[in-house]
Order: C-alpha cells, then sequence, then structure tokens
C-alpha cells in the first residue's frame, strides 16, 4: 500500500495550491487528477487573480488595503458570509502573488478588464506565459516531492476511529488504497453534474449556459457528507453575463451575434417586459446576476434600421468584452462595434439554430417569443418613447445608449441565457478549511478548498475581478499548510 501523509483530490487552481504549500511544508503529497491533464478551470479558464497590498500594487501606488478589501467583500455579502475567511484569504492574497512568481507563475497588475471598474483600484493580476507557469509550478510541486496522479478517480474517503486512514482510488481501471492520514477536496463544485444542478438551480436547467468545469461532477461534496461533513450548505452558482446559443448544436458561435449580447439594446424577460437597466452588461457579474433573478433568460430586440446601419457603420459603444480580450492580447482599445458586412446572413444564422426570431411585426415576434403579445407592444412603445426623450426614466440607463428605438420591421429578438463559470460552495468549513460537521465540529484530517468550499459569498458572487481564483488558490494553499501541521501532530 501506498503512504503518502496527504492525498489531494483535484489539480485545479485549488488542489495545486495546496499539494504545492503541503508539499513545501514537508508533507508527503499526493496530488490526485480525474482527467489527463492538470489545471482545471484555474489553468484553462482564469487569466488573473485578484490581491490586495501586493508587491505591485504598492510599485504601482495602488492604495487599496487589506481593509479595503475585506470591507468591500463582507458588506456586498451582507456580513452574511464568514468573516474570519473572508480577511483570512483577503490577508493571503498579497504574499500569494509573490509565492506564484517564486514558483514560476508571474503575475502583472494590469487596469481592471471591465469597463464599469475602471475607476476601482487596481486589483487584477494576470498571469503572464500562463501555460508554461503552471508547468513551473507543477515542476516545483515534484521537486518538493509531490505524486501527481492523472486519470485518478477517487471513490471514497477511508476512516478508522474517526480519523482519515486512506483513500480509495480507481487507475487503469485498477481499485487500490493509498494510505494518508489527510484528504483535501479540491475537485471543483459540481457543475458537471447535471442531476445536482437541477436541484439546486432557482431556473430551467435548460436555460443555464455552464462554462464550468465538466469533470467537476460533485466527487468531493459526496464524499464530504459520506464522512459527516455538510455539502449543500450555500451552494451558489457564480453567475457571470449572458450566452446566446444552440441546444441542438453545442458548437455553434458567430462573432457577430456574440458582440451584439455585450451592448445594453432593449431587453425583454419571459413576461413580456423591459425588467432592468441594460447598461449592467458592463458588469458581468451584475449582468449574470439580473438574468438569473429574472427567470434564466432574456431577448434582446433589433430592427431594421439598426441592422442596415451596422452594415456599413460602426456604433459608438463599447463591446463589454472588448477590453478583457484586448487586454490579453496588449492591444488598444476600440470603443466602437461594428461595422458587421455579414449581419444580416449572422442573425438569420441564429434564427436557424433556434437561438433567435425574426418577424415582420411586433404582434408576430411576441407569438414566436412565447410572451403576451399586448404587453411586449406597450413594452416597445414606451421604451421608443424614452428614446425619443434621451431619458430613462424606468430603470436610468446612461442617456448615451438611450438613442436606439426598435421601430422598423422586421424586428429580431435574439435570445441569451443564463450563464455560470462554476458552483461555488457546498462544504461546510471553517477559516482553516477543515470540515466542519452539523454541530460545526471539526472532523479531523477532512479538508475542502475552492469551489467545494462555502463562507467567503453568499447569495452571488461579488463583483471584485478575479476573487474566485484568488479564492481558490489562497484557500488550498491555506488548507496545505493547515494539513501539513495537522499530519506533524
Amino acid at each position: 500500500m501506498t503512504k503518502f501523509d496527504i492525498v489531494v483530490i483535484g489539480a485545479g487552481a485549488s488542489g495545486i495550491g495546496a499539494g504545492l504549500a503541503a508539499a513545501q511544508n514537508g508533507a508527503k503529497v499526493a496530488l490526485l487528477e480525474k482527467g489527463a491533464k492538470f489545471g482545471g478551470a484555474g489553468k484553462f479558464g482564469a487569466q488573473g487573480l485578484f490581491a490586495a497590498e501586493s508587491t505591485k500594487q504598492k510599485a504601482a501606488n495602488v492604495n487599496y488595503t487589506v481593509k479595503d478589501a475585506y470591507e468591500e467583500i463582507i458588506n456586498y455579502t451582507h456580513h452574511s458570509s464568514n468573516a474570519r475567511m473572508t480577511k483570512a484569504i483577503v490577508t493571503k492574497s498579497a504574499s500569494t502573488i509573490d509565492w506564484l512568481k517564486e514558483n514560476g507563475l508571474d503575475t502583472e497588475l494590469v487596469t481592471n478588464t471591465q469597463e464599469v471598474h475602471q475607476n476601482h483600484p487596481r486589483t487584477y493580476h494576470q498571469f503572464i506565459d500562463k501555460f508554461n507557469g503552471f508547468d513551473r509550478v507543477m515542476n516545483n510541486f515534484k521537486k518538493a516531492g509531490g505524486v501527481l496522479l492523472t486519470e485518478t478517480t477517487v471513490n471514497k474517503i477511508i476512516r478508522e476511529n474517526g480519523r482519515v486512514t486512506g483513500v480509495e482510488v480507481v487507475q487503469n481501471n485498477q481499485t487500490s488504497i493509498l494510505a494518508t492520514k489527510a484528504v483535501i477536496l479540491a475537485d471543483g463544485g459540481f457543475v458537471g453534474n447535471r442531476q445536482e444542478i437541477a436541484r439546486s438551480l432557482a431556473i430551467d436547467p435548460d436555460d443555464l449556459y455552464s462554462m464550468g468545469e465538466r469533470k467537476a461532477t460533485g466527487d468531493g461534496l459526496r464524499m464530504l457528507q459520506e464522512v459527516g461533513g455538510i455539502n449543500n450548505y450555500k451552494r451558489i452558482f457564480e453567475n457571470h453575463a449572458a450566452t446566446v446559443f444552440s441546444a441542438s448544436n453545442p458548437k455553434w458561435h458567430n462573432d457577430t451575434i456574440f458582440t451584439l449580447t455585450c451592448l445594453p439594446f432593449l431587453w425583454i424577460d419571459k413576461e413580456g417586459k423591459r425588467f432592468t437597466n441594460e447598461d449592467l452588461v458592463y458588469d458581468f457579474a451584475l449582468w449574470g446576476d439580473t438574468v438569473y433573478a429574472n427567470g434564466g433568460y432574456y431577448y434582446f430586440l433589433l430592427d431594421q434600421a439598426l441592422v442596415d446601419y451596422l452594415k456599413t457603420a460602426s456604433l459608438n459603444w463599447t463591446s463589454s468584452f472588448e477590453r478583457t480580450f484586448r487586454l490579453l492580447d496588449g492591444q488598444p482599445m476600440t470603443h466602437k462595434v461594428g461595422p458587421f458586412a455579414e449581419i444580416e446572413s449572422d442573425l438569420q444564422e441564429a434564427v436557424q439554430e433556434k437561438a433567435a426570431y425574426k418577424a415582420d411585426t411586433i404582434l408576430e415576434l411576441a407569438d414566436k417569443m412565447n410572451v403576451d403579445a399586448k404587453v411586449l407592444q406597450q413594452n416597445v412603445a414606451h421604451y421608443n418613447e424614452l428614446v425619443a426623450k434621451h431619458d430613462d426614466t424606468d430603470f436610468y440607463k446612461d442617456s448615451s445608449f438611450m438613442s436606439i428605438p426598435v421601430v422598423k420591421a422586421p424586428f429580431y429578438a435574439v435570445r441569451a441565457n443564463s450563464t455560470t463559470l462554476g458552483t461555488v460552495g457546498g462544504g461546510l468549513v471553517n477559516e482553516n478549511f477543515e470540515a466542519l460537521n452539523a454541530s460545526r465540529k471539526v472532523i479531523p484530517g477532512v479538508y475542502a478548498v475552492g469551489n467545494n468550499a462555502s463562507g467567503m459569498f453568499d447569495s452571488s458572487y461579488p463583483t471584485i475581478e478575479g476573487l474566485s481564483n484568488a479564492f481558490a488558490w489562497n484557500s488550498g494553499r491555506i488548507a496545505g499548510e493547515k494539513a501539513s501541521e495537522f499530519v506533524r501532530e
């Protein structure tokens, strides 16, 4: 039987953080990954992470303290999050930026990546040479004595007399036992488990577009429950923007439709009503939250006059994702969208994919959208009146966006769906990321981190950029350090 001090289940950001921290603290660590590649969403999705009072921020004279970050987060959650955990994560964040650099994954402090956050102090540390950097981090894990086992599934945690003694694993269709004194559950939540998603969602699962890690099927949360832990404490979806997708063709993507989705046109909900200030499109978390809260999808409406205009001309509007993509490429901002020479055929493509509707009248459009025709007609007419005055007295959208009415047939309704980057939480833990039972007593030797751990967030993901990835790295690092102390006791 192979023996380890600590077994980390899941080799994403939180798992790598836990494994590296524990190994560098002298523990013998096995890092287990269900898939063929390590890194998870932290490597293949995220582009950086949050920090407060980092060396890079101090060098750039960014005045944003641990206290500032703590208070911003705790106030956002209405003090319903774990204050000790929040303070621990924020306090750890600066040293983690240095620690990652020391281990081969450097970052640069960039301007915040979302348009509405430009006046917020800079907190986003974007990865430099990300993929090679992750390789260097993994090499340092191995140099510290760590063992990476890919394509390895964990069935259960084995305990005797209330103490962890091992895990049952399957590798190459062979079942075996790895002896260990502690287990860190870092396998990314349950976004890849459709049944668990359906149980936890407040919307129809068919309306949710997931950008999360498909291998994150809730195995860790299941095992947490099996050893007496709580695995359904504040399960939260990391709502993030909205997506136009084809239910019958998952690989379908159209660049023009994507860009149009990132603009504050007229949005209509499933009741046929305008439901929000559409310039929420410039804050991805709030955009995602309003879509989720209003039933899981909406339609943005265009008329033929706008379509004809965009064939040859540009709008002096900013696509909400322009800054994100241009920062990655090192390109300057344009603050323009269009022209789209093929916009008509692009919209027709969306119609064919059943992601949009086209009609000669608003009444006909309402029928295709399955909304009340009179309600839609009234809402479009009222919106056009507000546009004529350049004054949104309903939801106070910026007047610069109150310039495009919906008046000329044919009309288009494009459906944008609730989108999640993953699930957040489920496992009840303390600020050391030790798992707790129903009596809030520590379960010795069991830890949950990253998307398996509850406490940092409340009902939705905060608007601070890079926070979920920072939570992954820092929760993992804290748990790795605490677990290495535990196994030495």
